[in-house]
């Protein structure tokens, strides 16, 4: 994981830039600083300037679709920030097993001024509470997420870019922050979330075959952005203070496993007919060459086997240091041979694990529905709640009224 420049997602690819570190070690402030000034604003801010100053000065044919999403997690649910009333969005995966937040807001802006409109409506809508250690704690993960599709207007090619821009809330510990009630509940889930995110760091610096995406919302929505096609950059934040060592030195031990994880980044293109056929046709003279080529070879295996010699100049020279040197170095570490699985086992498993895939993202949709309704009913109860009590403090009034008539 490297810095990266925000041009490439103008190019198609997927990016993701999140902070992590304890509470107070200054996460919101590095990500969004302070909105509007030139001199502190924050990395958002500064990315979303540096988006639009790219797309103003290329190319007139290229035409520019922006749309802007942002939602929290809270409580391990996902809560959209620019509708309220979304409370628990569920992670659905498409066709290609890339994962995305189903049912959030999704804004068309074009300009920064827009795009700083809706960061701060969310911001509004963000949960915070009071700390010991800071007046106004992040009590969610936020995800801020910029949608770029460009389209070429002379051939047609088409280039889709997103950026993940995360801020995450801090790792506390109960002695030090003094949470009670609701806020100690947060603070577990918060804990739990980011235990989850340490682990798949764990299990991907380790090269394991299992990680553990589906332990927390927010390891699904990072899964492209840990281990996938996504250029990730993750900003430590740390504490000087000697009163916060061992946080400190367990932040900088997340950073120095996540360094290690090697993402695999493609380009995001939607292929026009033409595009599709020029490829095709390119493959082809490969193959044909190919072909020629090994059709010479096999001539001059025919001579040698004859016991005909085939001279220096007749010989067909192969560059076999350069195939090799290619081959050790894309080649990876070796592993303990698995054994053979025959292709009805491997069809078999992988039926059965999309399915598994789609009853857990149905479960997701039943829950978010049961979710939904249980709001609803509890805005119910409170309205009633109200009226009752309204009821309540007339008729006190009016028996009170009574009682002092009656008394005259």
């Amino acid at each position: 994981m490297e810095w990266w420049g925000m041009e490439d997602v103008l190019h198609g690819y997927n990016g993701t830039i999140f902070a992590y570190g304890q509470t107070s070690s200054g996460k919101t402030h590095t990500m969004e600083g302070k909105l509007g000034d030139p001199s502190y604003q924050g990395i958002i801010p500064r990315i979303v300037h540096d988006i639009f100053n790219h797309i103003y000065n290329m190319e007139e044919a290229l035409e520019f679709h922006i749309k802007v999403s942002y939602f929290e997690i809270y409580m391990d649910k996902i809560r959209d920030l620019l509708d309220v009333s979304k409370v628990n969005l569920s992670v659905h995966e498409d066709k290609n097993r890339v994962p995305s937040v189903k049912g959030a807001t999704e804004r068309f802006v074009s300009s920064p001024e827009e795009v700083f409109e809706t960061i701060e409506m969310g911001k509004s809508n963000r949960h915070v509470a009071i700390t010991n250690m800071n007046e106004h704690s992040s009590r969610s993960h936020s995800v801020f997420l910029i949608q770029v599709k460009q389209e070429n207007i002379e051939n047609q090619k088409k280039l889709l870019g997103k950026l993940y821009l995360v801020d995450l809330a801090g790792s506390e510990k109960v002695s030090k922050t003094g949470a009670e009630g609701s806020v100690l509940d947060e603070a577990k889930n918060i804990n739990k979330s980011l235990s989850a995110l340490g682990n798949v760091i764990a299990a991907l610096a380790d090269a394991k075959t299992h990680v553990p995406y589906r332990d927390s919302k927010l390891t699904r929505i990072l899964q492209e952005s840990l281990g996938g096609n996504a250029r990730t950059t993750i900003v430590i934040c740390a504490s000087p203070a000697s009163y916060n060592e061992s946080e400190t030195r367990s932040t900088m031990d997340f950073g120095k496993r996540a360094k290690t994880i090697k993402n695999s980044v493609t380009v995001n293109e939607e292929l026009t007919a033409e595009e599709w056929k020029r490829r095709y046709n390119k493959e082809k003279e490969k193959s044909t060459k190919l072909k020629a080529q090994v059709e010479r070879m096999e001539a001059e295996l025919a001579r040698w086997r004859s016991g005909e010699k085939v001279s220096s100049e007749e010989q067909i020279s192969v560059d076999m240091e350069k195939s090799m040197v290619t081959s050790v170095v894309e080649e990876p570490p070796k592993k303990p041979a698995a054994p053979p699985m025959s292709n009805e086992v491997r069809d078999a498993w992988e039926k059965e694990r999309e399915q598994l895939y789609h009853s857990l993202d149905e479960k997701d949709e039943e829950i978010n529905q049961h979710s939904q309704l249980a709001e609803k009913l509890k805005e119910q109860m409170l309205e009633q709640e109200e009226v009752r009590r309204g009821w309540e403090v007339k008729i006190i009034f009016l028996f009170s009224f009574f009682l002092f008539r009656w008394s005259l």
